[in-house]
């Protein structure tokens, strides 16, 4: 057996706390579903799975470790994830703005066509630069492996991996209800940029909350 049944099912029922736990994956997955339809959502979820998927690998392998252990570079890391999710909240208060007036103006809105590749690379760079994440990986999933089962690092791989596959689901459900009926309600333009000015300014509050991360993973 390869995980202890019995922390698992701790593992599982504390997982299921997290993924539900807003934070800038939830929030882009939300936008994109409700702004630009459910393939931008899918996609969206696709590039944070794989992101999730990489910090597990990464966890199991020691390199989470030694990042975090690293502080030049996990200082790096968290100023690039902040300066990142400031830039994806200055964009959408921006994109809010301009919308705003066009929609004083009785203008349509038209929302700009977005690639399923960059969609894709934005959700995937929002995840990995992220280092809560990776602090999240070495402080909370090593609490339910089983040293005397062996395999330590495959038991937090597929811990991690579990975890994964758990926020995927829990994004494709938000995919689904950001999408349909909620888009063509967002349609109308002052509403559309009263939702991108939200999520905006909450992006830049969690650009600045990981700007405060401190490297604690004991």
């Amino acid at each position: 057996m390869l995980l202890d049944p019995d922390l698992l099912k701790l593992y599982l029922v504390a997982a299921v706390v997290l993924v539900l736990a807003p934070g800038p994956d939830s929030l882009l997955v939300l936008t994109r579903s409700v702004a630009d339809g459910r393939r931008a959502g899918f996609v969206s979820t696709a590039g944070i799975t794989l992101g999730n998927l990489v910090h597990a690998t990464a966890a199991s392998a020691g390199i989470s470790a030694l990042i975090a252990g690293a502080p030049a570079l996990f200082d790096l890391l968290r100023l690039a994830g902040s300066c990142y999710l400031a830039w994806l909240g200055a964009k959408a208060i921006l994109g809010a703005r301009a919308a705003w007036r066009s929609a004083g103006r009785g203008e349509l809105l038209a929302a700009p066509a977005r690639r399923p590749g960059r969609t894709f690379v934005h959700a995937l760079l929002t995840n990995l630069l992220n280092p809560k994440i990776i602090l999240f990986y070495l402080a909370f999933v090593p609490q339910f492996v089983a040293p005397a089962l062996g395999h330590v690092a495959l038991q937090t791989f597929l811990l991690g991996a579990l975890l994964a596959v758990m926020g995927a689901a829990y994004m494709i459900g938000l995919t689904v209800l950001g999408a349909g009926a909620a888009q063509r309600a967002f349609r109308s333009g002052k509403v559309r940029a009263a939702l991108d000015g939200a999520a905006g300014l909450i992006f830049l509050g969690f650009a600045l909350r990981l700007f405060l991360t401190e490297r604690k993973f004991a």
